[in-house]
């Protein structure tokens, strides 16, 4: 890489850790609209299907974009993006309750996912720059741990301030992102000091032809299925079978902490084996306690045992991949970032909107029952061919 004259940020913990809060602040803030579409299902008279679509506009956002901003961001200096997609999007999600307008609510929320989408490709890609010698795997774990956390706890955090405050007060939250913009603009985490040659530029050709890069995205997409359609469609599962709201909340959080320890842990003992064994370890994991988890499907201490165990085994493998995919794709950290954590959740999302028809005909729980295990399994077939000698 060719260094310009620009001071960047230090290497280190310190800066690790601060790109972790950041991630925690992006992802919260990416994830109170759950507990607030019922709020303007109220307000506005959105039906099931409504408040469904205004998810997917956001999700389906902040997805797909990550791939291109990745793309460009490799062959560009586009670090400003960082700061302000972590200011623009924070700070329009905890604007969404001062409006009286549903049409305003939506533009609001579309506006909220094309911000956001900036974020996860332009900070993985920082990460390999920050973090120690030979500490990749555990940096991106960090960076991973983050995000995870501020996603498990944002409905909960949400509906105890909604408790207290009206959802107009909702504004006040975006002092938080304000003060992670500060941060990060001080410690210079988005002054990009490192450029490609010209012969090391990522082009559509090299992506095509990669073909260990493609069945790692097919099999990370392939995951992202069970993922999603868990973080969708388990409060349902559980009210379906007239177990309260409350306990399929506290599930939910329980899978979505146990995804935040799976990549801490799986980072912390990645040195010691492969990182392809790692994905499948993390597969097989999740399958055996999915098929417990869904024969119970109750709020028993079991449950939420093997749901801790299917997150921590679901979201494992994500930092292990992250750093496969940068490695199998040199110099392209931002989008093989934004494959990993945006382009397959996407395709997870949408995925996940077949097994809501499914059980329109064959219940919830056998719809779950038919995509899960299916779709795991072929993520480890599809992962059998990563050939990581190319991962250098």
């Amino acid at each position: 890489m060719e260094a310009n004259l620009k001071i960047g940020p230090k290497v280190g913990y310190f800066n690790v850790v601060l790109a972790s809060f950041a991630h925690f602040c992006g992802d919260f803030y990416c994830n109170i609209l759950p507990v607030l579409l019922p709020i303007f299902a109220l307000k506005y008279g959105f039906s099931y299907s409504q408040c469904g679509l205004l998810y997917m506009i956001f999700q389906v956002t902040a997805s797909f974009l990550q791939a291109p901003i990745g793309l460009y961001a490799d062959k560009k200096n586009l670090g400003f993006i960082l700061p302000l997609s972590i200011l623009t999007s924070g700070v329009l999600a905890s604007c969404v309750g001062l409006t009286d307008s549903p049409v305003v609510l939506v533009i609001i929320i579309f506006l909220s996912g094309l911000c956001s989408s900036g974020f996860h490709p332009i900070a993985g890609g920082i990460i390999p720059h920050i973090s120690p010698k030979d500490k990749g795997v555990l940096s991106t774990s960090i960076f991973i741990v983050g995000g995870n956390v501020g996603f498990a706890i944002a409905p909960f955090i949400t509906a105890l301030y909604l408790e207290v405050f009206e959802v107009e007060q909702l504004a006040y939250l975006a002092i938080i992102p304000i003060l992670t913009t500060v941060m990060v603009v001080i410690r210079r985490l988005h002054v990009k000091t490192w450029q490609p040659k010209p012969s090391e530029t990522l082009n559509l050709k090299i992506i095509f032809h990669n073909k260990s890069f493609l069945y790692l995205v097919a099999s990370i997409g392939l995951r992202s299925v069970c993922y999603c359609a868990l973080v969708i469609y388990i409060p349902l599962l559980f009210t379906s079978r007239g177990i309260s709201s409350v306990s399929a909340s506290a599930i939910l959080m329980t899978m979505l902490i146990g995804t935040a320890v799976g990549g801490l842990v799986i980072g912390l003992i990645a040195h010691r084996f492969r990182m392809k064994t790692l994905i499948i370890l993390s597969y097989v994991l999740t399958i055996a306690m999915m098929i417990v988890f869904l024969i119970k499907a109750d709020d028993s201490i079991l449950s939420f045992i093997c749901i801790f165990t299917a997150g921590f085994g679901l979201y494992g493998s994500t930092p292990v991949a992250i750093v496969l995919a940068q490695r199998l794709l040199p110099h392209a950290d931002s989008f093989a970032t934004s494959m990993m954590l945006g382009f397959t959740f996407g395709i997870g999302y949408i995925l996940s909107v077949f097994i809501g028809i499914l059980a329109d005909f064959v219940g919830l729980h056998e719809a779950l029952s038919i995509f899960i295990f299916p779709s795991l399994i072929l993520a480890i077939l599809t992962v059998l061919k990563v050939n990581t000698v190319k991962a250098v």
